[in-house]
This record gives structure tokens, C-alpha cells and sequence, in this order.
């Protein structure tokens, strides 16, 4: 009994020690950025609706994501956010820009852009 107790305690040291390497050897966890973590919350074109931000208002929309991560972060805001929803709270900080935005229509099978489409219509 006496050598079980012996072996026990020798695998208990082994594994410790494992541990420990395991975890000098792990790469550090790379924390993520605000603006990382705020367009993990998006949906629905919301990438395109902060780019289109960043590019009219950069200090305003870095601002605006601290915040928004802040509140990922403290558990205030655990619904993904979508695009439009994005582009409402910009409007309402009175931050407007303009979005691309395209009208598609179908047209024999295929998807074209109304003004091609009204452009064909002229056409014939």
C-alpha cells in the first residue's frame, strides 16, 4: 500500500510539473481590440455602415466603439447589433454620412441594378 501511495504522490509531481510547462510554453491570449470586439456585435451590413464611419468621422466613430465595447465588456449590451440599428444611433449623435446602397432587381433569372435595368427599358 505503502508503494501505491509512492506512485500516486510521483504521478501527482509529473502532472504538476507538466502543467506548469504547458503553461510557460502557451502563447499569451491576445486580447482583442475594441473595434475587434464591437464588429463581432455586428450583422447586416453593420461592417460596411462603421467603415463608411470611420471614414467621415474617425475620432467621433473610435469614440463611439470604446463605448460600445465598454458596454459589451460590462454585460449591457449582449445582442448583436445590425447595420441599420448602427447607422440610427450615428444620426441620432448627429455623426451623417452618406452609405452605398443599391437597388437590385431581377431580370431574366439574373440580378442587375434598377438604373441598368431602366437604362434597357429606354433602349427598346
Amino acid at each position: 500500500m505503502e508503494e501505491d501511495a509512492e506512485i500516486r504522490l510521483l504521478e501527482q509531481r509529473k502532472l504538476e510539473a507538466l502543467r506548469k510547462k504547458l503553461k510557460a510554453a502557451a502563447p499569451p491570449a491576445k486580447e482583442r481590440t475594441d473595434r475587434e470586439l464591437v464588429e463581432s456585435m455586428l450583422y447586416d451590413r453593420g461592417d460596411e455602415v462603421l467603415e463608411a464611419a470611420y471614414g467621415a468621422f474617425p475620432a467621433q466613430t473610435e469614440s463611439m466603439v470604446r463605448e460600445l465595447a465598454q458596454m459589451v465588456k460590462a454585460g449591457r449590451l449582449a445582442e448583436k447589433v445590425s447595420g441599420g440599428e448602427l447607422y440610427s444611433i450615428f444620426r441620432q449623435l448627429g455623426l451623417r454620412f452618406r452609405l452605398k446602397t443599391s437597388i437590385r432587381v431581377q431580370d431574366k433569372g439574373k440580378l442587375v441594378d434598377l438604373s441598368e435595368k431602366l437604362s434597357r427599358k429606354r433602349d427598346e
